[in-house]
């Protein structure tokens, strides 16, 4: 059954001419009592939305989602069965996204810039029938591929250390889903986040790079570049 769902997805890039679809996902696939109902990803986007008053309200997110969207700043993937959208990661440029009210609220601050060009994953979210048929395996196979293409260096994402009971509340995806894709850690940050990172070298550069990544940040409870 699993393999015969990841047979049939097609994974795409999230873009204004798919926004209905993308917004039907959140209004329609997700229960209203999950954490991800009409959250619409507001909260993770290359810009700085700090400023952003009544994102509490589903109705200013869809809003400032629709805008994010339409700028290209909101940034991920959509996972379709057929013509229907079963699955959604969200994945943007680590330094365009830095400034975000999400991605400060998962280091506990403000990303220091880098030159180095990478990819963050920030959420995943999966409708409940097809949850444990791997869709958020497929989805993050295919931006690692996209991230390579895009002359990316490495792929973060910053799951939880400890899983919430509520499998709706992990988010951020499971620390197995990334070592299954080859990520490491390479530190946590001071709200519960471990650092997974891919490098898109080839196996001698990412081993080198991975060990000197470790050894720069040891065992600090704080994680920055």
């Amino acid at each position: 059954m699993e393999t015969d769902v990841c047979s049939r997805l097609t994974v795409v890039p999230l873009t204004p001419e798919r926004l209905d679809d993308f917004l039907a996902f959140f209004e329609t696939a997700l229960p209203e009592e999950e954490w991800g109902y009409r959250c619409y990803c507001a909260a993770f986007c290359g810009k700085d939305n700090c400023s952003e008053e009544g994102m509490e309200d589903p109705e200013v997110r869809r809003e400032a989602a629709i805008r994010y969207i339409r700028e290209g700043t909101l940034c991920g993937y959509l996972a379709y069965e057929g013509d229907t959208v079963v699955g959604w990661c969200s994945a943007n440029d680590r330094n365009a996204s830095r400034k975000c009210f999400g991605f400060r609220w998962i280091l506990g601050g403000e990303l220091t810039e880098t030159e180095e060009k990478a990819m963050s994953v920030f959420c995943f979210e999966v409708a409940p029938a097809h949850r444990g048929h791997h869709v958020a395996a497929t989805l993050l196979s295919h931006l690692i591929e996209d991230a390579r293409a895009l002359g990316c260096k490495f792929v973060e994402g910053y799951p939880l250390r400890e899983s919430p009971e509520a499998v709706t509340e992990n988010y951020s995806g499971h620390i197995a889903l990334y070592e299954k894709h080859g990520f490491r850690p390479i530190g946590e940050t001071p709200n519960g986040h471990t650092v997974m990172r891919k490098m898109l070298l080839d196996k001698a550069d990412a081993g080198r790079e991975i060990d000197r990544a470790t050894k720069s940040r040891g065992k600090a409870d704080r994680y920055d570049d």
